[in-house]
């Protein structure tokens, strides 16, 4: 980084940190902010956040401070809910004040990622589509999509079946191509189809880009005028380029799909159900284009990342609690029997298997630190002043493992808890209030009905190394597949 850089860079600190510590001096009398690690000069607690696992530093916190605690940064300040009753107060009671989102510089503004359902800010245009995207999605809606899932498992089944080493690889596809032919009707013939590749690369890099800490411009705003030739401004032309790659994602897939359209050789997708409903609409709004575009975007690209990551979660869980598995698989073989596949008009008699979903959800969330929301008035939280502005999360990963309300085994994986029907759903997993994922049915279709397919065709086993079966540590593991021992005959007889 160049002197120049380090100097504006520095001083824009200073102006920063005496910003931030007038805005924070003017708590009202009586009130105090909520307790929180001790910052430093200048830069808060930036420093004190890591940059990995960083769920585990906050649920740390979280018990050493209590229901709230408080990290203030250069020109931000971050509010944690730790408290299943005060986050059911904050994000749905008062949803209207807490539903905003975090307006990233670099994902919203220079990336121009603020078109998705997810970064998008709460208010007219963002109600308009979370409709639209409803109404594709909902509870009800989600049956209709069945078929595709059923077809896409089989072809996961098959792929684990030829090379189970290659799980990952086929658990991306197969999940990927899925979302794929829903949301656009498009069929990826492999792993290398153009438009998976694009989308994963770009989602890859716009969550690092988004981290923050990753570019300086997320701390210190300013530096987005700098001028892209400027010394030390190489960020500008990185992001740039990104750029370009986002809305490259967000246009080729739709251009396919309308040009199969006029065709007519388009299979059922959302962006049909959508072109068609809007073809008909005399009042359709001026900028349905958009609404398409937007609705669809977000249903393929948060549905990959998302599944994706809790597959991989059961893989690792499992392995971990071989007898969960046996427990499963005797239900399964009751239930379904030795010589079919389950379906959906199965997964209301699977209580256990089902059990071991809903943990799943809960034991091991797929977004532990949870998604920010953001206040948009000052508000006072149990005697704390709360100024407007406040990035405010959701402590996921401590609040589904709250021992007041999963009980004393909390931090331990244990499907049994969800048997009676007493304890809460874990809706956490899919965010909070307004803001809770509207996908959330589809979603957990697609897990659950492939989580049973494996379940009753395979044994998940341990890395086997020189010195014998290895068991996984979180996020850097490996495992074995091998077939059950009624699983042969009915692979066989399947029709890929």
């Amino acid at each position: 980084m160049s002197l120049s850089t380090v100097v504006f860079t520095g001083f824009a600190g200073v102006v920063l940190y005496f910003v931030s510590r007038w805005w924070n001096s003017r708590i009202p009398r009586g009130l105090k902010r909520p307790p929180g690690p001790p910052g430093h000069f200048l830069i808060g607690n930036l420093l004190d956040i890591p940059k990995s696992k960083e769920w585990l530093t906050f649920d740390r916190w979280a018990n050493q401070y209590g229901d709230l605690f408080y990290l203030s940064m250069p020109g931000a300040s971050m509010l944690f809910i730790n408290s299943y009753e005060l986050a059911k107060e904050l994000f749905d009671k008062r949803g209207s004040v807490y539903s905003d989102r975090y307006q990233s510089t670099v994902v919203n503004d220079l990336l121009k990622f603020d078109w998705t359902l997810i970064s998008a800010q709460h208010g007219g245009k963002w109600r308009r589509d979370r409709a639209y995207f409803h109404q594709l999605f909902n509870q009800n809606v989600a049956e209709k999509y069945h078929d595709v899932q059923i077809k896409y498992t089989k072809a996961l089944l098959k792929r684990l079946y030829q090379t189970p080493e290659d799980y990952r690889t086929h658990l991306r596809y197969i999940l990927g191509a899925s979302i794929l032919e829903v949301t656009y009707g498009i069929q990826a013939t492999s792993e290398k189809d153009p438009l998976l590749v694009l989308s994963e690369t770009t989602l890859e890099r716009v969550i690092e880009a988004g981290i923050p800490g990753t570019y300086l411009v997320d701390i210190f705003p300013a530096l987005k005028h700098i001028p892209s030739w400027f010394p030390g401004a190489k960020f500008k032309t990185e992001l740039e380029q990104l750029g370009k790659q986002v809305l490259e994602m967000q246009d080729r897939p739709i251009e396919i799909a309308k040009n199969s359209l006029k065709k007519g050789d388009a299979r059922p997708s959302a962006v049909s159900a959508l072109i068609e409903q809007f073809e008909n609409d005399s009042s359709r709004p001026d900028d349905y284009e958009d609404i398409i575009k937007h609705v669809t975007g977000v249903a393929y690209l948060a549905g990959i990342d998302t599944t994706n990551g809790l597959l991989l979660h059961f893989f690792y869980t499992i392995l971990l609690h071989p007898g969960v598995q046996k427990r499963a698989q005797e239900e399964l073989d009751e239930v379904v029997g030795p010589d079919a596949l389950p379906s959906f008009k199965d997964l209301g008699k699977l209580k256990y298997t089902r059990a071991v979903f809903e943990e799943l959800l809960r034991w091991n969330a797929v977004t532990p630190s949870g998604l920010p929301h953001v206040l948009n008035v000052d508000d006072v939280v149990n005697g704390y002043f709360i100024p407007k502005g406040t990035i405010v999360f959701g402590n996921t990963w401590t609040l589904l493992r709250s021992k007041s309300v999963y009980g004393p085994d909390a931090d331990q994986f244990n499907p049994d808890r969800f048997l009676d029907g007493r304890m809460p759903y874990p809706d956490f997993a899919f965010g909070y209030g307004r803001r809770a994922c509207p996908g959330q049915y589809f979603g957990e279709n697609a897990v659950f009905i492939a989580i049973v397919n494996i379940l009753h065709l395979f044994n998940i086993l341990p890395f086997e190394s020189e010195n014998g079966p290895e068991l996984p540590a979180e996020n850097d593991f490996e495992s074995g597949l091998a077939l059950s021992a009624n699983a042969v005959k009915t692979l066989e007889e399947l029709e890929f």
